[in-house]
């Protein structure tokens, strides 16, 4: 007997997210590894080539004397470095499809509803045109274990509060819970800046279940505790202290200074969507629960920028979190208009959304084969050089266009082939020495 179809019902979400993780497996397999790449090639230890996960650790002990305290994602880049790198284009393509559809939940979207189509198309859109350093974040290796992949650990871990807080019925069972506080530490641990502002949304949301409910629930509490261990365990890595030293009150002000203009310059769009939407729902009467967690997301974003006053550095990548983070909080205030039936502004959001999009993604689209095209050359170049015995090379430096492409931003190679990342690029080919140059136009 044929089942009655769902007149609500439709593939189009579904679709879509296969031609997204389609779109990111293409690119990823056109990146090439850049800058950092190669230096987790090789064991922080002993500098012999990292072949195993018995290196790993060794490896991460050294990373959180000398370098940072990430060491949880850092040892998961030199894990997914031994294979061949198909098998990080396939997962890291995963990875984007996971984060849209973690998105959705947090809406509450069903994906076999044509309605899911807008903030689905919407969310990836807004994080294609926004997110600063794209290439970074979502295609070179490191910076996507480091950035996307760390967005997606967070989304998950603060799932259990979203849930509780929007009344969906969340139950920890004995393995949800021991999962839980896994990911609450690991999202402590992720990141100097990502993880304060996840840790700032439980702890809001942590508080908000508790005044509605007049009571504290001990796992949601206990995950919050977990996630500062895990937090306290990267702040007090080795490598990272005396690195607030040369902080002064004219440093941080020159930061905060900063920081504004960098956010305007990158997020005043993103803003204003969210200013506009937020006043949609006020006057439509929207879900209070979806605005004050839109709200949360929101406010946190914020956090994670305040964190780049107290930073030596930060550069664009640096970015996603606030990104990201204000992305969902724009969906779900987006979702809250489309349960009050308010169709309308959606549907046109995501019209000039499109168009963006569009003309961007053929941009960002050239540039990503440009440089693939430029890493064969390189490829062929270390070949040719090896064939002939020869153990020193050339190696045109990849000066990508736009933000699309991985090495845009980053540093490349050096001309000095003494210098940082050409001793790790000649060492993982076996060379000599590598030298850099800019093709002359």
């Amino acid at each position: 007997m044929r089942k009655k179809l769902n007149p609500g019902g439709s593939r189009l979400p579904l679709l879509f997210f296969a031609a997204v993780f389609l779109v990111l497996l293409v690119f990823n397999f056109m990146t090439p590894l850049v800058a950092d790449d190669f230096s987790y090639k090789f064991s922080w230890a002993d500098v012999s080539r990292i072949r195993g996960l018995g290196q790993i650790i060794p490896s991460m002990a050294v990373h959180r004397q000398i370098t940072n305290g990430r060491v949880l994602v850092h040892g998961l880049v030199q894990l997914l470095l031994i294979p061949p790198k198909a098998v990080f284009n396939v997962l890291n393509a995963l990875n984007g499809v996971l984060l849209g559809l973690l998105m959705l939940n947090y809406c509450g979207e069903d994906l076999r509803s044509r309605r899911a189509l807008l903030p689905a198309v919407c969310g990836a859109f807004l994080i294609w045109i926004v997110t600063p350093a794209f290439g970074q974040v979502f295609l070179w290796l490191d910076g996507s274990v480091n950035y996307s992949w760390g967005i997606t650990v967070f989304l998950l871990f603060l799932w259990p509060y979203a849930a509780i807080w929007l009344g969906r019925g969340f139950r920890f069972t004995p393995l949800k819970a021991a999962g839980f506080l896994l990911l609450a530490f690991a999202a402590g641990a992720l990141s100097e800046n990502g993880s304060p502002s996840a840790l700032f949304a439980a702890l809001c949301l942590t508080g908000l279940t508790a005044l509605r409910e007049k009571r504290l629930r001990l796992l949601p509490l206990a995950g919050l505790a977990v996630g500062c261990l895990g937090l306290l365990f990267l702040a007090t890595a080795p490598a990272m202290s005396g690195r607030g030293a040369v902080l002064s009150l004219s440093v941080l002000a020159a930061n905060f200074r900063t920081v504004c203009l960098k956010t305007q310059e990158l997020l005043g769009g993103l803003y204003a969507i969210y200013a506009v939407e937020l006043v949609l729902c006020l006057l439509a009467g929207a879900d209070r629960r979806k605005l004050l967690l839109s709200g949360v997301l929101a406010l946190s974003g914020l956090v994670s920028l305040a964190c780049f006053v107290f930073a030596v550095a930060f550069s664009d990548r640096h970015f996603c979190f606030t990104v990201l983070f204000t992305v969902l909080a724009c969906l779900l205030l987006l979702s809250a208009l489309l349960d009050r039936g308010r169709r309308t502004f959606p549907a046109l959001l995501t019209g000039l959304l499109t168009v963006s999009f569009l003309f961007q993604f053929f941009l960002g689209a050239l540039d990503i084969t440009v440089i693939f095209g430029k890493s064969l050359e390189r490829e062929r170049a270390i070949r040719e050089a090896l064939a002939t015995g020869e153990k020193t090379a050339a190696l045109e430096i990849y000066v990508p266009a736009t933000k699309y492409a991985a090495p845009y931003g980053l540093q490349d190679l050096n001309p000095d082939p003494d210098q940082w990342p050409n001793d790790s690029l000649a060492l993982y080919y076996g060379l000599d020495a590598v030298t850099g140059y800019e093709a002359s136009e």
